[in-house]
């Protein structure tokens, strides 16, 4: 198991809440959204991940290219997905998996609280997903190889036994 496990607390009287404090965050793609590559297998064509999104933040548009896994760990996980030109916003609880995502193009975010997501990515290709521009167009593709260098990069403790 990766240096990136975090606690479970529970309280009676408290909401659930995943500890994230001994996780060493990284910045993601917009401000208020951090991550902690888990693992990536690139002959697998597999890359897990935690992402944190600090309350009411959100990521860029993207289209997953791979399957993937969601399990909501903390918070509430806002998807704003595009479908057929119309925006379609799904709230998904703490609590909640899902499995899918081939094709979908959408946003990707927490509510009022903080929120902590766990994805699993799984592709033929090496493409994971694609960054998209405002209008929808092709920002740049993300690749197995790209989760696996900044892995290497950002957490060379992990990757120093394999």
């Amino acid at each position: 198991m990766s240096n990136a496990a975090a606690r479970i607390h529970t309280d009676a009287n408290k909401a659930f809440r995943f500890d994230t404090s001994t996780v060493e965050w990284g910045d993601f793609f917009t401000d208020g959204t951090f991550y902690r590559i888990l693992n990536v297998d690139p002959a697998a064509g597999t890359a897990d991940m935690i992402v944190k999104f600090e309350p009411n933040s959100q990521c860029m548009y993207h289209r997953h290219a791979a399957t993937t896994q969601t399990l909501v760990l903390q918070g509430e996980l806002r998807v704003r997905e595009q479908i057929d030109g119309t925006e379609v916003i799904k709230v998904k609880p703490a609590g909640s998996f899902s499995v899918g995502g081939e094709g979908e193009i959408h946003i990707e975010g927490s509510g009022d609280e903080e929120a902590v997501i766990f994805f699993g990515m799984r592709t033929d290709t090496d493409v994971i997903y694609e960054l998209l521009n405002e209008d929808l167009s092709l920002r740049r593709a993300v690749t197995v190889a790209d989760f696996d260098r900044d892995w290497r990069e950002r957490w060379p403790g992990d990757t120093a036994e394999r």
